[in-house]
Protein backbone atom coordinates (compact mmCIF):
# COMPACT_ATOMS: atom_id res chain seq x y z
CA UNK A 1 0.00 0.00 0.00
CA UNK A 2 2.75 2.63 1.23
CA UNK A 3 4.49 1.46 -2.35
CA UNK A 4 1.04 2.21 -4.16
CA UNK A 5 0.94 5.74 -2.60
CA UNK A 6 4.20 6.95 -3.73
CA UNK A 7 4.36 8.92 -6.74
CA UNK A 8 7.94 8.06 -7.73
CA UNK A 9 9.38 11.45 -7.04
CA UNK A 10 12.31 11.21 -4.89
CA UNK A 11 13.30 8.12 -3.36
CA UNK A 12 11.22 5.65 -1.49
CA UNK A 13 13.00 3.85 1.27
CA UNK A 14 11.43 0.70 3.47
CA UNK A 15 13.44 -0.27 6.52
CA UNK A 16 13.75 -3.93 6.83
CA UNK A 17 15.58 -6.32 8.94
CA UNK A 18 19.23 -8.89 8.59
CA UNK A 19 17.31 -11.69 9.48
CA UNK A 20 16.64 -13.03 6.03
CA UNK A 21 20.28 -13.10 5.01
CA UNK A 22 21.31 -16.62 4.84
CA UNK A 23 24.06 -16.26 7.73
CA UNK A 24 24.05 -17.94 11.18
CA UNK A 25 26.92 -19.43 13.73
CA UNK A 26 28.16 -16.14 14.50
CA UNK A 27 29.74 -15.94 10.62
CA UNK A 28 30.30 -12.78 8.55
CA UNK A 29 27.33 -10.91 6.15
CA UNK A 30 27.17 -7.89 4.04
CA UNK A 31 25.33 -6.66 1.64
CA UNK A 32 25.53 -8.87 -0.32
CA UNK A 33 25.44 -12.55 1.31
CA UNK A 34 22.50 -14.70 0.04
CA UNK A 35 19.45 -14.64 1.42
CA UNK A 36 17.34 -17.66 3.02
CA UNK A 37 15.13 -19.24 0.77
CA UNK A 38 11.56 -18.72 0.24
CA UNK A 39 9.24 -21.09 2.64
CA UNK A 40 12.09 -21.82 5.42
CA UNK A 41 10.55 -19.00 8.06
CA UNK A 42 7.19 -17.46 7.64
CA UNK A 43 8.89 -14.65 9.57
CA UNK A 44 11.62 -14.04 6.82
CA UNK A 45 9.37 -14.94 3.73
CA UNK A 46 7.35 -11.68 5.26
CA UNK A 47 10.26 -9.73 5.22
CA UNK A 48 11.45 -10.77 1.41
CA UNK A 49 8.35 -10.58 -0.08
CA UNK A 50 8.39 -6.67 1.69
CA UNK A 51 11.31 -6.55 0.05
CA UNK A 52 10.76 -7.56 -2.89
CA UNK A 53 7.65 -5.37 -3.62
CA UNK A 54 9.62 -2.13 -2.87
CA UNK A 55 12.66 -3.43 -5.18
CA UNK A 56 10.16 -3.81 -8.26
CA UNK A 57 8.99 -0.17 -7.55
CA UNK A 58 12.24 0.51 -7.59
CA UNK A 59 12.41 1.91 -4.03
CA UNK A 60 15.43 1.06 -1.53
CA UNK A 61 15.68 -1.10 1.52
CA UNK A 62 17.84 -0.88 4.46
CA UNK A 63 18.85 -3.84 6.12
CA UNK A 64 19.04 -3.57 9.79
CA UNK A 65 17.43 -0.44 10.96
CA UNK A 66 14.68 -2.54 12.07
CA UNK A 67 13.21 -2.78 15.87
CA UNK A 68 14.98 -5.10 17.73
CA UNK A 69 12.97 -8.39 18.22
CA UNK A 70 14.25 -10.09 21.36
CA UNK A 71 13.93 -13.57 20.41
CA UNK A 72 15.62 -13.19 17.18
CA UNK A 73 18.69 -11.72 15.78
CA UNK A 74 18.20 -8.73 13.91
CA UNK A 75 20.07 -5.35 14.14
CA UNK A 76 19.59 -4.39 17.07
CA UNK A 77 18.49 -0.02 17.60
CA UNK A 78 19.62 1.62 21.00
CA UNK A 79 19.77 4.75 22.85
CA UNK A 80 20.42 5.20 26.62
CA UNK A 81 16.95 4.01 27.67
CA UNK A 82 16.19 2.11 24.33
CA UNK A 83 17.47 -1.22 23.16
CA UNK A 84 18.27 -4.40 24.40
CA UNK A 85 20.95 -3.34 26.76
CA UNK A 86 18.30 -1.43 28.76
CA UNK A 87 15.63 -4.74 28.30
CA UNK A 88 18.19 -6.89 29.51
CA UNK A 89 19.58 -4.89 32.65
CA UNK A 90 15.43 -4.09 34.04
CA UNK A 91 15.23 -8.08 33.51
CA UNK A 92 18.00 -8.63 35.65
CA UNK A 93 18.46 -12.36 34.34
CA UNK A 94 18.07 -13.52 30.78
CA UNK A 95 17.56 -17.17 29.78
CA UNK A 96 19.52 -16.72 26.21
CA UNK A 97 23.30 -17.82 25.40
CA UNK A 98 25.12 -14.49 26.07
CA UNK A 99 28.04 -15.73 23.24
CA UNK A 100 25.04 -14.87 20.45
CA UNK A 101 26.29 -11.87 18.20
CA UNK A 102 24.47 -8.85 17.98
CA UNK A 103 25.01 -5.80 15.73
CA UNK A 104 24.14 -2.72 17.01
CA UNK A 105 22.88 0.69 15.78
CA UNK A 106 22.32 4.11 17.34
CA UNK A 107 18.81 5.23 16.58
CA UNK A 108 20.35 8.21 15.08
CA UNK A 109 22.58 7.02 13.02
CA UNK A 110 19.78 4.44 11.33
CA UNK A 111 17.52 7.84 10.49
CA UNK A 112 20.66 9.72 9.21
CA UNK A 113 21.58 6.19 7.28
CA UNK A 114 17.88 6.06 5.72
CA UNK A 115 17.88 10.22 4.96
CA UNK A 116 21.25 9.78 3.03
CA UNK A 117 19.58 7.80 0.90
CA UNK A 118 16.54 9.66 0.56
CA UNK A 119 18.40 12.46 -0.68
CA UNK A 120 20.76 10.87 -2.93
CA UNK A 121 17.27 9.75 -4.66
CA UNK A 122 18.60 6.16 -5.33
CA UNK A 123 16.47 3.53 -6.78
CA UNK A 124 16.33 0.18 -6.79
CA UNK A 125 19.21 -0.90 -4.23
CA UNK A 126 19.56 -2.96 -0.58
CA UNK A 127 21.89 -1.45 1.88
CA UNK A 128 22.90 -2.06 5.05
CA UNK A 129 22.87 -0.31 8.44
CA UNK A 130 25.09 -1.38 11.47
CA UNK A 131 28.21 0.36 13.19
CA UNK A 132 30.76 -2.92 11.89
CA UNK A 133 31.08 -3.61 15.53
CA UNK A 134 29.33 -6.78 15.99
CA UNK A 135 29.23 -7.90 20.38
CA UNK A 136 27.99 -11.11 21.79
CA UNK A 137 25.68 -10.32 24.26
CA UNK A 138 27.82 -10.65 27.20
CA UNK A 139 29.91 -8.08 25.64
CA UNK A 140 27.13 -5.74 25.74
CA UNK A 141 26.18 -6.01 29.01
CA UNK A 142 30.04 -5.88 29.97
CA UNK A 143 30.32 -2.55 28.58
CA UNK A 144 27.03 -1.54 30.23
CA UNK A 145 28.52 -2.43 33.31
CA UNK A 146 31.88 -0.82 32.84
CA UNK A 147 30.29 2.16 31.92
CA UNK A 148 28.56 3.21 35.41
CA UNK A 149 25.88 4.67 33.80
CA UNK A 150 23.33 2.69 35.12
CA UNK A 151 21.78 2.36 38.63
CA UNK A 152 20.72 -1.41 38.11
CA UNK A 153 23.16 -4.69 37.80
CA UNK A 154 22.61 -7.39 34.96
CA UNK A 155 22.57 -10.58 36.71
CA UNK A 156 23.79 -12.81 33.73
CA UNK A 157 22.74 -14.60 30.68
CA UNK A 158 21.15 -18.45 31.56
CA UNK A 159 20.80 -20.05 28.13
CA UNK A 160 22.01 -23.02 26.66
CA UNK A 161 24.71 -23.58 23.80
CA UNK A 162 21.43 -24.95 21.54
CA UNK A 163 20.21 -21.45 21.28
CA UNK A 164 20.69 -20.17 17.89
CA UNK A 165 24.11 -17.99 16.90
CA UNK A 166 23.96 -14.67 15.43
CA UNK A 167 25.97 -13.23 12.31
CA UNK A 168 28.37 -10.35 12.11
CA UNK A 169 27.76 -7.83 9.85
CA UNK A 170 29.66 -5.58 7.75
CA UNK A 171 28.33 -2.62 5.53
CA UNK A 172 31.66 -1.03 3.89
CA UNK A 173 30.04 -1.21 0.97
CA UNK A 174 26.53 1.17 2.11
CA UNK A 175 29.29 3.28 3.40
CA UNK A 176 31.70 3.62 0.53
CA UNK A 177 28.56 4.01 -1.96
CA UNK A 178 26.92 6.51 0.08
CA UNK A 179 29.66 8.49 1.88
CA UNK A 180 27.97 7.81 5.26
CA UNK A 181 29.45 6.83 8.48
CA UNK A 182 27.97 6.62 11.86
CA UNK A 183 27.91 9.11 14.66
CA UNK A 184 28.85 6.72 17.09
CA UNK A 185 30.73 4.40 15.42
CA UNK A 186 30.35 1.40 18.38
CA UNK A 187 28.55 0.77 21.59
CA UNK A 188 31.61 1.38 23.29
CA UNK A 189 32.12 5.18 22.06
CA UNK A 190 28.32 5.95 22.79
CA UNK A 191 28.94 4.83 26.23
CA UNK A 192 32.15 6.30 26.87
CA UNK A 193 34.34 3.17 27.47
CA UNK A 194 36.04 3.01 24.18
CA UNK A 195 39.59 2.39 24.29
Amino acid sequence: MAALSWNGEGSFVFTSSSAPYDCNDNGPCDEDTPTVPIGRSPRTDTLLKAEKVVLEFDGCVTCGCHRYCFHDNLNILYKMDRGAHFYWLHKGTVDARPDHILNLIHYEDAASLSVTILKKKLRGRIFLGCDNHPLSRQEVMDLVDKSGKFDKKFQGFTGGTSDPLGKKLNNSNTRKELGWEPKYPSFAHFLGVSE
